[in-house]
Parts: structure tokens; C-alpha cells; sequence
């Protein structure tokens, strides 16, 4: 069937059945003129036209239809020549048998065609020879008929010829149709799988992004603790070198992670209210610390024009701001490098802005330029590269900025500098400013003097510290800080604090420090905090011996610094160490936030320990859940017993999703907030967080500053306990040291205790359960793999690698990644020759972590316990049983304390069911063997021997 051909057919068929009836009233009306009977004449015409109408209704256009019309055709011509007979128009309508001949040829077949001529000449034959006189008064004429019937036959060869070419095209547009539809479903099958590889590649993406981000998370999050031990010098130096390194590998995975989401059109922008200046000058002090190094100063233009407060993705809008800037930093070696924002048209509450950053650097040439904004493509491109990056920056920055609305380009003279511009178009807003934290009456009475050449350092300080009501003054180089000290002790109004800038022309920060020492004038010497960005060996070394008070690193965190002030004068720390830098600061949530209890999901133990830790430290208790359905249930309990909730995403059994979904049924933000804690930072994935219910994000590796910050936004204060207030209150406590030799092969304990915060406690812990853990390990492994159950094989292979690495087991790390590799990849004579190596190196380890479990206990331990008082141990009970239903991660500690009431040895509290399972945390195995040891009385003595045994 040719869809285009029939359509044809239908409305020629349409267009006959309309001009047949029309013939009725034109035969009758011809048939008054001439004489005749115009009833008759109609009824003729009705016959013919009623034939064909009947054919039409029951066959459609189907091939007898196309007959009966070419007779229908040349019946009403031969009506009309009847009655025209004798009158001098007879012979003209002739020409009506081949006008309505021709019209056959729209049927587009040939057998119509034929069938209307042969129509034709029956109708001159039977006319010419039977009835002559009827149409011919002076009778037939067989050469005019044959002269008729000639031109018919040619009128019809030529519509045939004619019609057999229209079916042929309607023949090619047929297949073309067909072609064309093919194609398209092709295409659209195409198309279905391309949108499903890109499914499957944005799945991918955010998988290797949770991957990726969660060993960066336990390396940064090491980090931090370890920069909190007590580590010399060049151990400090070491780690933060690797926390930065750590620090620009997640930007670049971030900028790889970025590129991808944009080629795949998946990068999505938010629209939040956000200060500009703010935020302007958070990113601009990112950049500052290269920028001193360099000898670069910054400076910062925004125009009056310019709103406060916009609505737009400030997150997007400052990768831009710092990928221009620091790459202007990057490609100058000294001078200015400007970053000017000015409005270009505003519209309502819509606002264009234009955002240019200009630097003197080396500038570009023209065929550098017009590769400038390609992929993986730099200005230095030189073999010998001085500058380092991968060339991402600026694609991504200029994809970013389209979907702003806006444009961006570069005006560049090579040897010159270059000026970037940007547009973005945003909204108009207003946002509450955030509370101010307020510092303590006697930080608000200190006398502080601040130096440093920079203007805008100068006004950031001036800034802060009015903001906390302290009055600041301010020099811009080293001497005149000593001409204002000796002013202030000569005045009896000597300085408190002096926050000194270590890179200053003429006298250095280091130099002035120095100088005051040796002033003979100067008899009451202030505090000194030192603000410098990254410094080496040499310079520490000297700082050593100058009695400075405490580093900061550029850019200066507000609440950084006026925890180091509160430090050094609220707190009374006398500043015998010399030195306490950023890193070492221990973030702490609000002082009216301490001591609330926080619900933390998370099933990596790692992240658990580190969460912990950070938590811990910020003045908060934690309770724990390895997976979504424990948390679920915990956080469902009536009553409330939580002020918050960290949720990890991607957890066995529940995902943080579902269980947000459930808890939110009984719960509303306002009354248990829940943030997500998690590697999945895409925004498709913040999005989801955010539609389940939860409150906030948190990508991992976790700030702990930006941690905190959260949780101070998030948390509410609610009725507590005093004396657990002023319990988390306190700072945390130095780390205790617990029986542990200085060796325990095969465990490298110089390097695992840092990965603890220097907790030997905590280490000891650790190890002793590695031994109970995994002391059949390898017999699971072949009885997971002779099962063939390969993937939990590969799963035990892989938790076994994490402790091990953990720990710094550096062989049985090893080969249990080989054998997690093995496993992957199916090739189990690999793995069992693997796990065979893992069985010989493992006893050693088993052996080492078991003689920690059966280690005499101290005679110091054992006096303890022997003058411990009285307690009840009914009410000991009680608040254990309390903490497991709670699932808090206090009840170790209450287990250990009701173990020794009871006089259990520690090697045998070790050992004990009930703390295997509390150190498994399984808090329902644990609260079972608890009410099975005390089913009766638990004062009785027979109960007390029973737990004891």
C-alpha cells in the first residue's frame, strides 16, 4: 500500500462523487433548452451518478470504483451529445469526452484508463451503426468514428504512459518514506542508547566520584589529626605537604569530574542568595597565599552599582572567579592582579554583571589565544613547562558561564599581561546575615596592634575584630610596630596582642619579633601571632627560638583566629609551645551547642572512627549506625533522643536515602535535622539528598571547619543535663597511653598511632580486635570461594586491605589487594595461591594482636581496683543497658567501667562475649547477653560471679 497514492485516490474519488451529482441538474437543464424531458434527462443522470455513489460507499476506491467511473465519464458526455442532437454545438461537445477522459488518468491506473476509452469508442459504435440518427441526422460516419477512436487511443496511451509515471514516483516517495522511517527508528533506537550510555556514564561518574572521594576523605581527615599530635617540626612540614597535595588532587578530580558532567550536559545550577563581597573575598584569599609567595598583590573593585546580596549558584560562580585568579597569579611574577565587577544592565530583580580579572603576567599570543577555551589545552604548552595544570579550568569556566547566560573572553598582549572578562547574568536578593560570634568580655578589653603592608589585610583585620568589639590599630611595616609599642608602654597602656604579617618590606614579621626581644624600652612584650602562608624548614627553625605565640596560615578564618585569641588569654594557655598553626586548631561547635547527641550514619569504619573523632572533639556526642535501617530505627525511637543526624548515602541494607524517606515521616526538619555526609557530590545527587528531605550536604573529604560551620546552622540547643553541658564544653582532653610496647611487629606503630590522633588507646583497641576479627580470615576466604561466592570473597578481601592499611600491616595490605584483584576478576587459582601468602603472613599478626588481649595487668591498675568505691552497680546496669539501646558508642566505656566494679580482669573483659559485640557494634547481641546474665537480681552474687566468668 503507497500511503501518498491512496491519499490521491481518496480525494479524486471525492471530488467525482461531487461532479457526477452536479450533471443531474446541468443534464435536466439542457434538456428544457432542447426539448426534451428534463425529467428524464435528470433521472439518467441520477442512474449514473447513483451507480457510481453506490460503488463508492460499498468499495471505497477500490479498482471496480475506478471502472465504474470511466463509464460514469463518458455516460454523462454521451447524455449531453443525445441532447444536442441537430443543434450546432453538437459536435463541440466531443471535446467533453476527452477533457473528462483525461480526468481518469488522476485514478493513477491504467486499467481505468483503458476502461473509460474503450467506454468511449463502444458509445460511437453503437451510435455510429445501431442508432445513427439519434446523435448523426444525415447519418453514420465510419471515417469520423475510426478518425475518434485514433485520437482516443492516443489521448489514452499518452494518460497511461502519464499515470504509469506518477505511480513510479509515487513508488520512489513510497520507499523513500519507508527509508526515512527506517532511519528514524534507527536513529531513535540510537538515540535511546546513547541516552542510556550517557545514563550509565553519569552513573558512572557519580560512582567513581563516592570512590574517589572516600579515600581522599580518610587522607585529609588523617591529616587533620595528625597535625593535632605532637610532631616535630618537619613531620608538621611533611603532612601538610601531603594534606595540599591531597587538597589540589581533589581539585583536579573535581575539574576531571566537572569536564565530564558538562560534556554530558548533566551540570546543573542552583539558585541560592549569596553576599558577593563575601564571597568575592573568601575566594580571593584561596589565592592570596600563592600570591605572597610570588610577591603579587590583589586588589578587589566593585562598583557602587553593584548589589549586595544576588540569587545564583555561588559555588559556580566562584570556581570561575578562582580558576581566573589563580591563573593570573600563576603567570605573573610580580605586580597587581585586579579583579572589578560592575553591573552592565539591570532589569527589575534581573541583573547582568561583568566580572574581569587583569593581570601583568606574560601575556598571550594571538594563536594562544584562539586555543585558549579548547580542552586540555594551555598557554604554556612548552615541553619544559613552568606551570603546572591539566587545562580543564577554563573550558569549564567558559561552559559555566554560558549556562550563567553570560560570555566569556580574553584581550591579551604576550609579554604584557592579560585581561579576562566574564558576564553572568543573576538575580536580585536579600539574605539574612548569619549570627556574629561574639567573643568574651575579655577579649573585647585587649589592646591588639596589627601589621601589614597590604591595605586590604589591614581592612580585613580592622574588620574582624571590630566585629568581636575590639579596638585595633593598625602599621604597615615592622618599625612602626616597635614605635608603637614603645608609645604604648611609655603611655602605661602597653599591647596585648600583636597580629604580625611575616612578609613585609624593610623589617620582616620575623625580624620585628626579633627587634622587640632586644628592645631594651619595651618591658611588657604582647602575645605574638604570626600570619604567614606556607613556610620552610628554615623559617620554622627560627620561629622556634623567637617566642611567637601561635601561626596562622592565609587566608585568615575569623573563627580560626578568635579561637586562637580565646586560647591565649581566655583559656590561660601560656604559649610554651611556639608555635600553633592553623591546622592544629580544633574546631568547636557554638558554645550554647555543646553536649548535644548527633545520630551518625556510616558504614565505612575508617569514616566512622574519623566522624567520631571530629565530633567528639567539637564538643558533641555521637551515637552510631552502620547502615540506613539501623539509623532508621534509632532515629524513629520515641522519644526523641537525638538533636541531629550525619547521613551517609550509599550504606547496605537502607541507603541514606530511604531512610531520611521513613524518619521524615515522623519527623520534620524542624524537629531532627539531617545532613548529608557523603562522597556523592554531584549536584543530581545533592538534588536527591534534598528531595528525600534532608536538610543540608556535606561532600566528602569533610572540612572539619566547614563541619562545624554546618552544624552551627543546623543544630538547635535542647533541655540538657549541666553537667554533661559543661562536660563537652571543656576543650578535648590529651590523648591517654594505655599499655602498648614500643614495638609490635608486624605492625608498624610509628606510623599508625598518627592515623589515631595519637590515641595509644584507641590503637590498642584496634589491633586487639584485628586479632579477633580476622584470626580465621583465610579459612573464610576458600570457604566463601569453594561456595563460589566470589563477590563476598572479594568484599572480605577488601575489608581485610582497609584494616590492614590502617593499621600499617604494609604486606598483608598488600596481598590482600592482590587478592581482591584476583578476585574481581574471576582467576581463583590466583586467589588461592594469594590467600595461601595471606595465611603465613597473617599469624605473626594474630599472634602480636592476641598477646596485647592476654598482656599482665599493672600493678597500678590492679591498686586501682582495689581501692575503687562502693558503687551501685544495679544503677551501673541500668545506665549500660540504657546506652545499647541507644546504640551510643558510650557503651564500650560503661562496659569497661561495670566490668572492673566487678572485678574482671582486663584480659578478660577483652575476651568477653558481650564486649566482642560492642566492639563489632552489635548493640542487639550485646543487650541480649546482657538481660541473659542478669535475668534474676543482679545484685545477687551469683549474678555478679556470672559476668565475671
Amino acid at each position: 500500500m503507497i500511503l501518498e497514492l491512496d491519499d490521491l485516490r481518496s480525494r479524486f474519488s471525492r471530488f467525482l462523487l461531487i461532479l457526477f451529482w452536479l450533471h443531474v441538474p446541468l443534464l435536466a437543464l439542457i434538456a428544457y433548452v432542447t426539448g426534451h424531458s428534463p425529467l428524464w434527462a435528470a433521472l439518467a443522470g441520477v442512474a449514473l451518478a447513483g451507480a457510481y455513489h453506490l460503488s463508492w460507499l460499498r468499495s471505497g476506491i477500490a479498482p471496480v470504483t475506478r471502472y465504474i467511473s470511466g463509464v460514469c465519464l463518458m455516460g454523462q458526455p454521451a447524455l449531453i451529445l443525445y441532447l444536442m442532437s441537430g443543434r450546432l454545438w453538437q459536435m463541440d461537445i466531443h471535446m467533453y469526452f476527452f477533457a473528462m477522459l483525461a480526468l481518469t488518468v488522476a485514478w493513477c491506473d491504467r486499467r481505468a484508463v483503458m476502461f473509460a476509452a474503450a467506454a468511449v469508442a463502444i458509445h460511437h459504435l453503437t451510435l455510429d451503426y445501431l442508432m445513427p440518427s439519434a446523435v448523426f441526422p444525415e447519418g453514420g460516419d465510419l471515417l469520423r468514428v475510426l478518425l475518434h477512436a485514433v485520437i482516443v487511443a492516443f489521448q489514452a496511451a499518452v494518460l497511461v504512459w502519464f499515470g504509469d509515471m506518477l505511480v513510479e514516483c509515487f513508488n520512489r516517495i513510497n520507499d523513500m518514506r519507508n527509508e526515512i522511517l527506517a532511519k528514524n527508528e534507527a536513529l531513535e533506537q540510537r538515540t535511546m542508547e546513547a541516552e542510556a550510555a550517557s545514563k550509565s556514564k553519569s552513573m558512572f561518574l557519580a560512582n567513581m566520584s563516592h570512590e574517589i572521594r572516600t579515600p581522599m576523605n580518610a587522607i585529609l581527615g588523617f591529616c587533620h589529626l595528625v597535625l593535632r599530635t605532637d610532631l616535630d617540626l618537619r613531620q608538621k612540614e611533611y603532612v601538610s605537604k601531603i594534606s595540599n597535595a591531597s587538597t589540589a588532587l581533589l581539585r583536579l578530580i573535581n575539574d576531571i569530574l566537572d569536564f565530564s558532567k558538562n560534556e554530558a550536559g548533566k551540570l546543573s545550577l542552583e539558585a541560592r542568595p549569596f553576599n558577593l563581597r563575601s564571597s568575592l573575598q573568601s575566594q580571593l584569599n584561596l589565592a592570596a597565599i600563592n600570591a605572597e609567595n610570588k610577591g603579587v598583590t590583589i586588589e578587589t573593585i566593585i562598583h557602587e552599582d553593584v548589589p549586595p546580596v544576588l540569587v545564583g549558584d555561588e559555588l559556580r560562580l566562584n570556581q570561575v572567579l578562582l580558576n581566573l585568579v589563580s591563573n593570573a597569579v600563576k603567570f605573573s611574577d610580580k605586580g597587581t592582579v585586579t579583579v572589578s565587577v560592575d553591573a552592565m544592565e539591570r532589569q527589575n530583580d534581573d541583573i547582568a554583571l561583568r566580572i574581569s580579572v587583569r593581570d601583568r603576567g606574560i601575556g598571550m599570543a594571538p594563536e594562544q589565544q584562539a586555543l585558549l577555551f579548547n580542552s586540555f589545552t594551555q598557554a604554556d604548552s612548552s615541553m619544559t613547562r613552568r606551570f603546572g595544570g591539566t587545562g580543564l579550568g577554563l573550558v569549564i569556566s567558559k561552559q559555566i558561564v554560558e549556562q550563567m547566560g553570560g560570555t566569556i573572553g580574553v584581550d591579551s598582549i604576550q609579554g604584557e599581561g592579560s585581561l579576562f572578562t566574564f558576564t553572568v547574568h543573576m538575580a536580585v536578593g536579600e539574605m539574612q546575615e548569619e549570627p556574629v560570634r561574639v567573643a568574651s568580655e575579655k577579649i573585647a578589653e585587649l589592646r591588639v596592634l596589627a601589621a601589614d603592608d597590604n591595605p586590604a589585610s589591614r581592612e580585613i583585620l580592622e574588620d574582624v575584630f571590630n566585629s568581636w568589639g575590639v579596638t585595633i590599630d593598625l602599621v604597615a611595616s615592622g618599625e612602626e610596630v616597635i614605635g608603637a609599642l614603645e608609645s604604648a608602654c611609655l603611655a602605661g597602656k602597653p599591647y596585648d596582642l600583636v597580629v604580625l604579617d611575616w612578609r613585609m618590606p624593610g623589617m620582616d614579621g620575623l625580624e620585628t619579633v626579633q627587634t622587640m626581644h632586644r628592645h631594651e624600652t619595651l618591658t611588657s612584650l604582647p602575645y605574638v601571632i604570626m600570619v604567614t602562608a606556607y613556610g620552610n624548614d628554615e623559617f620554622r627553625s627560627e620561629s622556634e627560638r623567637a617566642g611567637i605565640a601561635a601561626f596562622l596560615s592565609k587566608p585568615i578564618m575569623p573563627d580560626v583566629l578568635l579561637d586562637t585569641v580565646t586560647e591565649l588569654f581566655v583559656q590561660d594557655t601560656a604559649p610554651d609551645a611556639p608555635h600553633a598553626e592553623i591546622g592544629q586548631t580544633i574546631p568547636m561547635v557554638a558554645e550554647h551547642l555543646r553536649g548535644l547527641t548527633l545520630l551518625l550514619a556510616e558504614d565505612s569504619m575508617i569514616n566512622r572512627e574519623i566522624a567520631v573523632e571530629l565530633l567528639q572533639d567539637a564538643g558533641l556526642k555521637v551515637d552510631v549506625a552502620e547502615n540506613g535501617r539501623i539509623a532508621c530505627d534509632l532515629a524513629l525511637a520515641k522519644p526523641l533522643i537525638y538533636d541531629g543526624v550525619l547521613m551517609d548515602i550509599q550504606m547496605p541494607e537502607m541507603d541514606g536515602i530511604e531512610a531520611t524517606r521513613q524518619i521524615r515521616k515522623t519527623w520534620s526538619s524542624e524537629q531532627l535535622p539531617i545532613i548529608a555526609m557523603t562522597a556523592h557530590a554531584y549536584e543530581e545527587e545533592r538534588q536527591k539528598c534534598f528531595a528525600a528531605g534532608m536538610d543540608d550536604h556535606i561532600a566528602k573529604p569533610v572540612d572539619p571547619f566547614l563541619l562545624v560551620r554546618t552544624l552551627n546552622r543546623w543544630l538547635k540547643p535542647r533541655a540538657k543535663n549541666a553537667a554533661l553541658q559543661a562536660e563537652a564544653s571543656a576543650a578535648p582532653a590529651a590523648a591517654t597511653k594505655p599499655d602498648l610496647p614500643d614495638s609490635l611487629p608486624p605492625f608498624d606503630l610509628a606510623k599508625a598511632l598518627p592515623r589515631m590522633n595519637g590515641k595509644t588507646a584507641l590503637l590498642r583497641k584496634l589491633i586487639i580486635d584485628f586479632g579477633q576479627r580476622f584470626a580465621g580470615a583465610t579459612e573464610e576466604l576458600h570457604d566463601q570461594i569453594s561456595r563460589g561466592a566470589l563477590e563476598d570473597a572479594r568484599r572480605s578481601a577488601h575489608t581485610l586491605k582497609g584494616v590492614a592499611g590502617s593499621l600499617e600491616l604494609a604486606e598483608i595490605y598488600a596481598h590482600a589487594a592482590k587478592t581482591e584483584a584476583a578476585l574481581s576478576q574471576g582467576d581463583v587459582v590466583a586467589a588461592n595461591d594469594l590467600i595461601a601468602e595471606l595465611e603465613q603472613l597473617l599469624k605473626p599478626a594474630i599472634q602480636a594482636a592476641q598477646s596485647l588481649v592476654t598482656a599482665p595487668e599493672t600493678a597500678n591498675n590492679a591498686a586501682s581496683a582495689a581501692e575503687a568505691e562502693p558503687v551501685n552497680i544495679q544503677a551501673e546496669i541500668s545506665a549500660f543497658r540504657g546506652l545499647l539501646e541507644r546504640r551510643s558508642l558510650k557503651a564500650r566505656s560503661s562496659f569497661e567501667k561495670l566490668a572492673t566494679t566487678l572485678g574482671m580482669t582486663p584480659a578478660d573483659m577483652q575476651v568477653h562475649p558481650v564486649k566482642v559485640a560492642l566492639d563489632n557494634l552489635a548493640y542487639n547481641r550485646a543487650l541480649t547477653l546482657l538481660n541473659e546474665e542478669f535475668a534474676d537480681d543482679p545484685q545477687t552474687s551469683g549474678n555478679t560471679e556470672r559476668i565475671g566468668e
